[in-house]
C-alpha cells in the first residue's frame, strides 16, 4: 500500500472520524476538533500525523506527536505519541509502521528528542506486540483522570 503521510488538514476530519473509531466509543465534537486541529497545526511542537492511501484518498490511520521539554539527564525533549489509530481494513499492510518512521523521524531530526513515550490500554494486546515489534519496552505507568 502507498501511502501520503502528512500533516492532517481540515478536509481530513471525516476521515480522522472513522479512524478514532478504532480506538474510541465515538469521534470528538465536530466543531472542538476543527478547532483544535487548527491549534495544533499552529504549535510547532505538535504533528497530527495521517496516513492516506495514495490511490485512493482515504484516511487509513494517525496519530499525534507531541514534544516536550525535559529538565533532567541530557536535556533533551522528550517525544510523546498519542492517539494511535489504524482502519481495521488497513492494519498489517505496515501503516502503523510507517506513521511511527515518521513521527520519529520529525523527533530525532527537527527536535532531537531523546526518546519515545506512549501509553496503551492494558486491553490493547494486539497494539502491544506491534508496539514490541517496534522496540518499545514495556514501562509501568499511570494515569489519573482530571
Amino acid at each position: 500500500m502507498e501511502l501520503n503521510l502528512r500533516k492532517a488538514e481540515e478536509r481530513d476530519l471525516d476521515g480522522l472520524d472513522q479512524v478514532m473509531l478504532v480506538i474510541s466509543d465515538r469521534a470528538g465534537d465536530r466543531a472542538k476538533v476543527k478547532e483544535l486541529l487548527q491549534k495544533i497545526d499552529g504549535d510547532p511542537q505538535k504533528y497530527l500525523l495521517v496516513a492516506e492511501d495514495a490511490a485512493t484518498g482515504q484516511i487509513c490511520g494517525s496519530l499525534l506527536g507531541v514534544v516536550f521539554e525535559d529538565i533532567c539527564d541530557s536535556c533533551r525533549p522528550i517525544l510523546l505519541v498519542e492517539n494511535v489509530a489504524v482502519l481495521e481494513s488497513c492494519q498489517g499492510k505496515g501503516v502503523g509502521r510507517k506513521m511511527f518512521e515518521e513521527i520519529e523521524r520529525w523527533g530525532k531530526e527537527v527536535w532531537n528528542c531523546h526518546y519515545e513515550i506512549l501509553v496503551s490500554g492494558l486491553n490493547r494486546t494486539g497494539a502491544h506486540k506491534f508496539y514490541a515489534a517496534l522496540g518499545f519496552e514495556e514501562a509501568k505507568g499511570f494515569k489519573k483522570y482530571l
